[in-house]
């Protein structure tokens, strides 16, 4: 394709950068493939680079924080940045649908649902429904920070990344395809999701009791109950490898 044929390309390079970024990621890889002079041109635009800069996810923010203070400039560590925009959202989606299974529209549904573990973590459902609150948010401060721990809320902000970073970005140009495969599979890692009700509750109970929002179980149920030991037993010996991804 010659610069006649692609009307963009009499376009001021500000102008032609300022349009690229209103495309998607998708879109934009399209039309980076039809010329050299195109590819040339977006680079020129720092197109992939304003692309990466529009997002607010703390992975994402720090990894633009590290490709800054290593003065990367290819357009493959920003296609990379994009890409993990990218793969960050579709695991906050998978997370915030799970909520959906954990969501009762009444004190009705909410009570014929309880498991053992159910009754330990919520006393009533107002209790459930505040608790599911700090829940919520917290499950997208773990995806969004890219962190496979279960931590309380403020050390999400304060993951450190140096050593993927270093691994991912290399020297500063890299195999987007492959970095990406990896990005991906990585992710699902994140996701603390099963279909396993118990499993389930015992992921919720592990969030909370991280971030003191869970009551005792001894206070809750007495001593010598039998649904202590369950709380106890489900909470703590937990296997994380049923981490199903959806």
């Amino acid at each position: 394709m010659s610069t006649n044929d692609c009307q963009l390309l009499c376009l001021p390079i500000e102008i032609f950068g300022k349009i690229c970024s209103f495309l998607p990621a998708a879109s934009l890889c399209q039309l980076e493939a039809t010329s050299r002079a195109v590819q040339e041109s977006l680079e020129e635009a720092r197109a992939w680079r304003g692309k990466a800069m529009q997002s607010n996810y703390s992975f994402v923010r720090a990894m633009l924080e590290h490709v800054r203070v290593n003065e990367f400039n290819d357009a493959s560590v920003f296609k990379i940045i994009v890409g993990t925009k990218m793969i960050v959202k579709e695991l906050t989606l998978a997370v915030q649908r799970s909520f959906s299974y954990w969501s009762f529209t009444d004190e009705f549904y909410f009570a014929s649902f309880q498991t053992s573990l159910c009754k330990v973590m919520f006393g009533n459902y107002e209790d459930y429904l505040e608790k599911m609150k700090i829940y919520k948010k917290l499950r997208l401060a773990q995806v969004e920070a890219w962190s496979v721990e279960i931590l309380s809320f403020d050390c999400y902000k304060k993951v450190d990344h140096m050593l993927l970073m270093i691994d991912v970005f290399k020297g500063g140009v890299v195999d987007v395809n492959k970095t990406i495969k990896f990005l991906k599979d990585e992710g699902k890692g994140r996701l603390f999701t099963s279909d396993n009700p118990v499993i389930m509750s015992a992921y919720i109970s592990l969030f909370l009791k991280a971030n003191d929002c869970l009551k005792s179980a001894n206070k809750l149920m007495g001593e010598n109950s039998e649904e202590v030991e369950i709380f106890n037993y489900e909470v703590n010996d937990v296997d994380h490898s049923d981490n199903d991804s959806e």
